[in-house]
């Protein structure tokens, strides 16, 4: 079908697995496969996908050419097509018990058999084992890979850790035994991943593509390391403004969704090459990448919103340098690694690295082991309206200068929030854990002009330099859990005198910048900085607890039926000033000024006297997804 737009002539092509032949993409004659239409479409063209298993990898030929000329891929309405990484394996035969034997031709894999690819690179944990980027799926569900067929066959019955599979591969074959338990494989769908991706270019700078509504799954993903190509299920592989919405995305062996960084040649060295650390390797890595034209121009401002991401091994998103000034807005997250099979410190429900002026709103993060993990450079990030609940850490900040801007968010995990990091504001969160800061004197870091990609200096993460304010802290249990803000108790104290050393020793902790806090209420033996301006208590023991009703997810509490002063002052730029090292002001990533008039749920705040904490409002009960 053509459609003309303002003179020009666009496509709209149509796939369909209703069709019983290849077709010829119109709307009566549909394709059979995306990747036909893949390689058509041209810059304001779309296409619409209809239900059906489509087991391909699309690789798009072209991108877009700007946001108002997109190749636009979508379901069609009130369909739901799912592109799947895997293939169906019959003909199983008992080999030993409760043990199946099942042999496939190696001309499936065609060049990549995952059954002997091995997940590596940098800052990989294999346990002392070899993993496969493969996987074997009993109805959907990912079986564990076993170490060796003699561990495989001595499997006791249990769930779910003694469904496992193994492989050998030879010459021609790919030989699979499972241990299926008392079921009976022909029975049930069982399959096998063998494509590296669902939807990836196999290229650079195929920009402004939107993938809307589909379903993806059980790619055989590499290891995706920040120092390395960072592949993933779907990703726009160092391009520019891609939109991926309203997607559900789940069983990728490591990677849901890739903003990350290109392959180059240095990918990986620390892993093959201990004489440089892997901090230096990261920093050449950087500087590389901007050579080679890491720019707002040219790489990042994404879009990913709505999706439903989970069950992956690694990281539901990921990102190095690609994903700056990206928008990550509304997505659900979940059982990001709790498998726990994988090792490594590249593992969260979202892990950037360089992630300059990126946006993390409205998202929900849970049973993952950690749940938001911002590494170097996360100058300019604004996290503001997410809600953390049973992950390992809700958010992690590592050696960042900012400034970087956390609010309105509910963290309800044990560990709330770790700051290796300065020039942070954190204002009107709920913390039902600890917050911990953490000076860094060992790594000289990155800091950018604003706004920008490229390098203003290096220095090291003293700590401090960071605002606390209007926050609400509901204490544990755990006594060996910092609780509210006494773990800033001392900081800038010994600021002054420092400032008269020209040369300051690197194991000098004591240099931790000022902190401002003030006008926090700490409940539950929650405890505050001896330093803080205008802290408020109440005696009332706080309950907080996450209910799931109906598919959705809410926290239920008593929380506001303390009697305390609940109001505190506005916040904005110009209360939050700027960060010491940067020089940045606490900013929109366009230069506009902040106001925190929003709550939580985005109802108005008071302008005079705005509620501490996420809400402006009193209530037992709030929706988080």
């Amino acid at each position: 079908m053509f459609v003309n737009r303002k003179g020009k002539t666009t496509m709209i092509y149509y796939v369909s697995q209703k069709n019983q032949k290849c077709g010829s993409g119109t709307a009566d004659d549909p394709f059979w496969t995306i990747s036909q239409a893949a390689q058509l479409a041209q810059p304001g063209d779309t296409i619409i996908i209809g239900e059906g298993i489509y087991r391909e990898w699309v690789d798009p030929k072209n991108g877009g050419s700007g946001n108002n000329q997109r190749i636009i891929y979508r379901n069609a309405e009130r369909e739901t097509p799912v592109i799947s990484g895997a293939e169906i394996v019959k003909d199983w035969t008992c080999q030993q018990g409760t043990v199946w034997k099942a042999i496939v031709p190696n001309s499936l894999f065609g060049t990549y058999n995952p059954y002997s690819d091995l997940i590596n690179g940098d800052w990989f944990d294999d346990f002392g084992r070899a993993h496969h980027t493969g996987e074997v799926f009993l109805d959907g569900e990912a079986m564990y890979e076993a170490v060796s067929l003699e561990e495989l066959m001595q499997q006791k019955p249990g769930e779910p850790e003694s469904y496992r599979w193994f492989a050998t591969v030879e010459q021609d074959c790919t030989v699979f035994y499972g241990n299926f338990q008392r079921k009976n494989p022909n029975d049930f769908c069982v399959e096998i991943s063998v494509r590296p991706y669902c939807f990836f270019p196999s290229r650079e700078g195929r920009n402004y593509i939107t993938v809307s509504g589909i379903t993806m799954r059980q790619a055989a993903t590499q290891w995706a390391p920040p120092t390395g190509f960072q592949p993933g299920l779907i990703g726009p592989h160092w391009s520019k403004g891609w939109i991926i919405e309203n997607c559900t995305i789940s069983e990728s062996k490591c990677v849901g969704i890739s903003l990350g960084k290109k392959a180059d040649v240095k990918d990986n060295r620390w892993l093959a090459d201990r004489r440089k650390s892997g901090t230096q390797n990261y920093i050449e890595m950087i500087f590389s990448n901007i050579n080679d034209g890491w720019n707002k121009e040219r790489i990042g401002s994404h879009i990913v919103r709505n999706n439903e991401i989970y069950n992956c091994g690694q990281a539901g998103i990921i990102g190095n340098m690609g994903c700056a000034f990206s928008d990550i807005i509304g997505n659900h997250i979940h059982h990001i690694n709790t498998r726990h099979e994988l090792g490594g410190w590249e593992m969260a429900g979202i892990k950037f690295h360089s992630a300059v002026d990126a946006v993390l709103e409205g998202n929900c993060v849970h049973d993952c082991i950690c749940g938001n993990w911002l590494d170097w450079q996360a100058q300019g990030v604004i996290v503001r309206e997410n809600a953390f609940f049973d992950n390992g850490t809700d958010l992690y900040l590592e050696v960042s200068h900012g400034p970087c801007l956390i609010a309105n968010n509910l963290f309800l995990s044990k560990k709330s929030f770790w700051n290796v990091s300065q020039g942070t504001a954190c204002v009107h969160n709920l913390f039902a854990g600890e917050l911990r800061p953490i000076p860094d004197t060992s790594r000289f870091t990155l800091y950018h002009l604003p706004h920008s990609t490229m390098v203003g200096g290096v220095m090291l993460i003293y700590g401090g330099d960071d605002r606390i304010a209007n926050n609400i802290f509901v204490g544990t249990k755990d006594e060996s859990m910092c609780s509210g803000t006494e773990a800033y108790q001392g900081y800038g104290e010994e600021y002054e005198k420092s400032l008269a050393i020209e040369v300051l020793p690197i194991s000098d902790v004591n240099k931790t910048f000022p902190v401002d806090i003030h006008d926090n209420l700490y409940l539950n033996g929650a405890k505050y900085c001896g330093s803080e301006k205008n802290p408020r208590t109440a005696g009332l023991e706080i309950d907080l607890h996450v209910v799931k009703e109906d598919g959705h997810y809410y926290l239920e509490t008593n929380l506001y039926d303390a009697e305390t002063d609940f109001r505190a002052e506005l916040v904005t730029t110009e209360n939050l000033g700027y960060a010491f090292e940067t020089e940045q002001a606490y900013e929109e990533r366009d230069g506009s000024r902040i106001v925190i008039d929003k709550d939580f749920t985005g109802r108005d705040r008071d302008p005079q006297r705005p509620m501490v904490g996420p809400l402006e409002r009193t209530c037992s009960r709030i929706m988080l997804i």
